[in-house]
This record gives C-alpha cells, sequence and structure tokens, in this order.
C-alpha cells in the first residue's frame, strides 16, 4: 500500500485529491493548519513548524502539495507558498522512497498575468516552479525522486460550485474561449496526480503541466476578436 501525504489535503482541490488516492488504495495523511477528526491528519503550520511529519510512522511514496495561503501580505504569501514546501520537504526528506513523487499545485499566474490576483501570488507561482526544477535535479540524482508542478486554470472545485452553477454567463463564456469547450474540474487535477503519482510516471520529472483545456494555445488577440465579432482579413 503506498503512503501519500497531501498538504492541504482537507479542503478545495486537495480534499478532491485525498479521496481520489484513498480510492485507489493509498494510506494517505492530510496536513493543514485546521485540524481534523481524521486519524490521519497531521495539523501543523508548514511555514514555521514541520516538526511533526519528522515522526511520520511510515516513508513516504508520494508528498502532493496542494496548500494556499489566502492574504495580501508579501512575506506570508511566500513563507506558506514558497518556504513552506521547502520545509516539509526538508522535514521529510530521509523518509523519500527511491522513486517516490512530489506534485506542486501551482498556477497559471506563474506563466501569465491573471488580473485578479496580486503580485505577490504571481511571484510566488513563477518563485514556486523554478523551485520545483531545482529539486528535480537535485533529488533525481540523489534517490530518483520526481518534482512536477501542475498548473491549473480557473477550476470548478467544492468551494466555487455554487457560484458557476449560478454565475451561468461567466462560466458560458469561459467555456466558449477554452478549446475543449468546458471548464476544468478538480477531478481534472486529482487524475493528472494519479498518473504522476505513480509507476507509469517514472521518467518524468521538472516539468509544469499546464491543465487549461488549450486556452493558453489561443492567442490572446483572436480571444478578444472572437468575442467582440470582429472579423481579420486573411
Amino acid at each position: 500500500m503506498p503512503t501519500s501525504i497531501v498538504i492541504g489535503g482537507t479542503r478545495g482541490i486537495g480534499s478532491v485529491i485525498t479521496s481520489n488516492l484513498i480510492k485507489r488504495g493509498d494510506k494517505v495523511f492530510t496536513v493543514s493548519r485546521r485540524n481534523s477528526p481524521s486519524k490521519n491528519h497531521i495539523c501543523c503550520d508548514i511555514s514555521s513548524d514541520c516538526s511533526q511529519l519528522i515522526d511520520l510512522p511510515s516513508e513516504v511514496d508520494y508528498l502532493i502539495f496542494s496548500h494556499r495561503y489566502r492574504g495580501d501580505d508579501w512575506n506570508e504569501t511566500f513563507d506558506v507558498t514558497l518556504k513552506g514546501v521547502d520545509n516539509v520537504i526538508q522535514a521529510i526528506s530521509s523518509k523519500l522512497n527511491i522513486e517516490s513523487s512530489v506534485v506542486i499545485i501551482s498556477s497559471n499566474a506563474s506563466q501569465f498575468i491573471v488580473s485578479e490576483q496580486p503580485a505577490q501570488y504571481h511571484s510566488s507561482r513563477a518563485a514556486l516552479d523554478s523551485l520545483m526544477r531545482y529539486y528535480a535535479v537535485t533529488f533525481g540524482k540523489k534517490n530518483k525522486v520526481r518534482f512536477n508542478c501542475i498548473l491549473p486554470s480557473s477550476l470548478i472545485k467544492p468551494e466555487n460550485l455554487d457560484f458557476f452553477s449560478t454565475n451561468t454567463k461567466l462560466r458560458n463564456l469561459i467555456e466558449d474561449i477554452t478549446p475543449l469547450g468546458r471548464m476544468g474540474k478538480a477531478e481534472d487535477i486529482a487524475n493528472i496526480v494519479d498518473f504522476l503519482c505513480s509507476s507509469k510516471s517514472t521518467f518524468l520529472t521538472g516539468h509544469c503541466f499546464m491543465v487549461d483545456g488549450g486556452l493558453s494555445l489561443v492567442g490572446q488577440e483572436s480571444i478578444a476578436r472572437n468575442l467582440m465579432g470582429y472579423n481579420h482579413d486573411k
């Protein structure tokens, strides 16, 4: 039975990832600052203290980061988003099995500017992608541990299901400009995590996987013209 740890595994995308891993037969530990009735939950603030993770009862096959700081403070953003990842990895690096996999849920804001997010969100996500690549080289040479990032676009997840169910105009707009014609779901991310945290991906490391239904392939000018109904002479 593989052992998986999901940082931020009690809410949002993390909760869906946790459920998916449990269904496939993993022993899953969740980590967050909130308490949980689950016997396999560890309550700690990864930005400052990960000592609780040192005493995990088993070695680790898969480590998934699905945490997020919600606030406007620059220092706290980087402490949680970036330093938190490093703190966890340093705490459990000796427990990572050979050919284990680490997956970090980042954001397409590491590659593009999204107007609804502040500067510190963008810069911390870009730094997170770079940190992942550093780990991929360093830990790959040590014990073949793989590191990859997933970069989602706007997703339907447990917290915003009602919002996108009632705001049909916004949802329809996103679906209209997305080549695959629908919004992504938290399950789509969980499915990619399932693949990256398996023996089927043992030669994949150091990559940022854009999960957006093909939206990043479409030119911004083309999207604007189509929305405004402007034709371009060929």
